[in-house]
């Protein structure tokens, strides 16, 4: 699954510098783009959200999706969605991160903190941080890596490649993340499908061929205040009906 993270040319690291003699300046070595936090649906990204509190939570237990997310069984952290919820994790020590065990369970501890985000549009992305973690393995050895990857999205929302079409219909466009790869190839469609969004519930598939490109007014609930359209191929579709009605349902999103 791919995430597009629009990082601005002046953002500011909080780095300190120190003052060097004769006027001269020291600039901070740079270590490849900073990791963006991933909010609580998988949809939406962030590098420093703000609105931060503490949790009620020190422990929670879950299946790795990577060496900083684990999706969580229950994650109740001041945002109505409590179960099935992307945690980041930022591991005390570095070298935990070979036990992150892409869909192994686990059990990560730590302090736990919320974040909300206000994006564009009258919305919130809600995000979910384990700070000074530690892992173990949860279940019996036999366990780890059996299920394969947890359900991440496979949903871009606001992709900056979509702006100009946003802006024709006047709403945020979530889209399947492989459509936005190939734009040259399904941008027609696309934008077709988008210009005649379907008002189905996330319980209702599309009949036909699998591989169209349809759209719908989106009522996801992991972004409760959300008003856009949400495009994919209607085989997506059919994989989201499973997992909406399964959340325990962990096989990945078709191509």
């Amino acid at each position: 699954m791919k995430l597009s993270v629009a990082i601005g040319a002046s953002i500011a690291l909080g780095i300190a510098l120190p003052a060097l003699a004769q006027g001269t300046v020291a600039f901070a070595p740079v270590g490849g783009l900073p990791v963006p936090l991933q909010s609580i649906s998988g949809r939406f990204t962030s590098l420093n959200p703000p609105n931060r509190h503490d949790c009620p939570l020190t422990t929670v237990t879950g299946r790795v999706v990577s060496e900083r997310l684990v999706m969580a069984e229950e994650a109740g952290c001041g945002q109505k969605e409590a179960g099935n919820v992307l945690v980041n994790v930022e591991l005390a020590n570095p070298a935990d991160a070979a036990r992150m065990i892409v869909g192994s369970p686990v059990v990560i501890k730590g302090k736990f903190v919320s974040g909300e985000e206000r994006r564009s549009g009258p919305f919130s992305a809600f995000f979910v941080i384990a700070q000074d973690a530690t892992v173990a393995p949860a279940g019996s050895p036999n366990d780890a890596g059996s299920a394969g990857a947890p359900f991440t999205s496979a949903m871009l929302c606001q992709p900056p490649e979509l702006d100009a079409l946003a802006a024709k219909l006047g709403r945020d466009l979530c889209v399947q993340s492989t459509l936005v790869e190939n734009l040259k190839t399904t941008g027609p469609a696309l934008e077709a499908a988008a210009r005649a969004p379907a008002n189905l519930s996330p319980a209702d598939t599309v009949p036909g061929d699998p591989n169209t490109i349809s759209c719908r007014l989106d009522r996801e609930h992991s972004a409760l205040h959300l008003t856009a359209i949400a495009c994919a191929r209607n085989s997506y579709w059919a994989w989201y009906n499973e997992k909406w009605r399964d959340r325990t349902f962990l096989t990945p999103p078709p191509p």
